[in-house]
């Protein structure tokens, strides 16, 4: 993008966002409406980027594996986003998990999340990367706050 195209993107996003509100609950609720639409789209424009990368990085061992899976959460945090757990589409984080026997043998890939109880689930292992889902990575949840 040129200097010019950034600059209409800041301005069509200032537009959006200097609308009168009757209140800051309003404006809020625009800025977070602005902020999805923007993290879906950068989502959907780096999933096929980042498969791609992804796949083509080292993943035989298990150390290989781990540093993959630190890539990719590290990649997508750093731009709001996680990954879709399968069946369910909760925010998750790839892992990488040790064989049974050898810690490179049978070494595989996972993806972790929470259930609605809090509880940690696992998806089924995968000896290769599995396709990723970039989704956005909803706020996380104060401790302690009423405001949930």
């Amino acid at each position: 993008m040129s200097e010019d195209e950034y600059q209409a993107l800041r301005d069509t996003l200032r537009t959006a966002l200097d609308q009168e509100a009757d209140s800051y609950a309003q404006l809020s609720m625009r800025a977070r409406f602005v902020r999805s639409v923007a993290t879906a789209e950068i989502a959907s424009a780096v999933m096929v980027s980042l498969n791609a990368e992804a796949k083509q990085r080292p993943q035989d061992t298990l150390v290989e594996k781990r540093e993959l899976a630190a890539w990719v959460n590290h990649e997508l945090r750093q731009l709001g986003l996680t990954l879709a757990f399968p069946g369910t589409g909760r925010p998750a984080i790839l892992t990488a998990t040790p064989g049974r026997r050898d810690a490179d043998e049978g070494s595989r890939f996972r993806l972790e999340s929470k259930d609605e109880q809090g509880r940690r689930v696992m998806s089924a292992s995968l000896e290769w990367i599995p396709e990723l889902e970039p989704i956005e990575n909803p706020p996380r949840i104060e401790g302690g706050a009423r405001h949930r």
